[in-house]
């Protein structure tokens, strides 16, 4: 697989079973052991627990929304209003989530630590741009249009959907429309010293 266009009619979504809310998967990446990485977007509509995922590293950001308070993240409750600004915390952490306003969305990353390495940056596109691709590689446009070109290709994103690229060398060249855009990226890495396991 090289690049991949994805658009929410093909997010895999589910519900949640204590009826707080749904989970919109994006992209994930499984191995024999399991989960290695996943992309989602949450809708929450009432205050709740969040599940724990064991020796997972997790990163949270407001999409749409008032905005929530995590309870049990840090010593004070910590207060998510502002729409694109990334937070991050160990996925077995104890966290409550109070709603501020009514219902929310949320964007969510999630690696699996012992082997798996992530980097999110939100970048606001007014000008060409070029962003060099990591092994794994995901783009996901929240506001805007993108024109994005690598080599051959030519894709038009909309505020929405995404661009998965794996095993691909080089750089994305990226163009917004006429108005500015906003983009999460993420870069994803296999942790060096799981690599240098396998070699041994």
């Amino acid at each position: 697989m090289a690049l991949q266009l994805i658009s929410p009619n093909q997010w895999q979504t589910q519900a949640w079973k204590n009826g707080g809310g749904i989970t919109h998967q994006l992209a994930r990446s499984d191995d024999d052991i399991g989960m290695r990485w996943r992309v989602s977007i949450a809708e929450v509509t009432s205050d709740g627990a969040f599940s724990r995922f064991e020796q997972t590293d997790r990163i949270i950001m407001l999409l749409q929304g008032r905005g929530f308070c995590l309870h049990g993240a840090e010593d004070q409750p910590l207060v998510l209003d502002k729409a694109l600004l990334p937070f991050a915390f160990a996925g077995e952490t104890a966290i409550d989530c109070t709603l501020i306003e009514g219902p929310v969305r949320d964007f969510n990353l999630m690696t699996r630590r012992v082997d798996v390495k992530a980097s999110l940056q939100v970048l606001s596109v007014t000008e060409p741009l070029s962003l060099t691709l990591a092994s794994e590689s995901l783009l996901y446009l929240a506001s805007g249009e993108l024109q994005v070109s690598f080599k051959e290709q030519s894709y038009q994103l909309d505020a929405g959907q995404s661009l998965l690229c794996t095993d691909e060398v080089g750089e994305l060249q990226m163009k917004a429309g006429v108005e500015p855009c906003h983009l999460v990226w993420i870069c994803i890495h296999q942790r060096p010293l799981l690599q240098a396991r396998q070699g041994a």
